[in-house]
């Protein structure tokens, strides 16, 4: 049986919440490294590089909280419905004979990341990830053959919600 879907949706929402937080407060520390007044001044050229590179990572680290941001919003407009393709909100599964089904959800921010969902385990990726793209066609009952660590394999796709 497959996880919850709307619980790993729930689950994923929090966690990419969470990490906008991280990542906020790790940009108010880089701006804080970029201070420069009367009291702060950068007296030597190394001190001065050390204000630009807090400078470009305060800035790399807030296009990041924007990406976040968008697949929050991303989030909230596509719902917890069925799919009947591997498309952003689909929950798949893909087996390999004599082993247990494997759990993945093509989610906004998807990273490869993995959460538990009432005891299984379920990785979370993007649409647009390379293994995404490969299932988009198929339907339930297809084998698609993939490479994994160098060993091609064939996995059945024996679900998709």
């Amino acid at each position: 049986m497959a996880p919850s879907k709307s619980v790993l949706v729930t689950l994923w929402h929090a966690h990419l919440t969470d990490l906008r937080a991280a990542l906020l407060a790790s940009q108010q520390g880089a701006r804080a490294g970029t201070r420069v007044d009367g009291v702060h001044r950068p007296a030597t050229r190394g001190e001065r590089a050390a204000v630009t590179s807090q400078g470009y990572l305060a800035l790399g680290l807030g296009q990041r909280v924007e990406a976040i941001e968008q697949h929050l919003f991303t989030m909230t407009r596509m719902g917890d419905g069925h799919r009947s393709q591997a498309v952003v909100g689909a929950m798949i599964g893909l087996q390999d004979v004599d082993k247990p089904i494997e759990w993945l959800a093509l989610l906004p921010g998807g990273d490869a990341t993995t959460i538990s969902v009432e005891g299984t385990e379920v990785r979370v990726l993007s649409a647009q990830s390379p293994l995404a793209r490969q299932l988009r066609e198929l339907e339930c009952g297809d084998v698609v053959e993939l490479v994994r660590n160098g060993v091609p394999v064939e996995l059945e796709l024996v679900h998709i919600g």
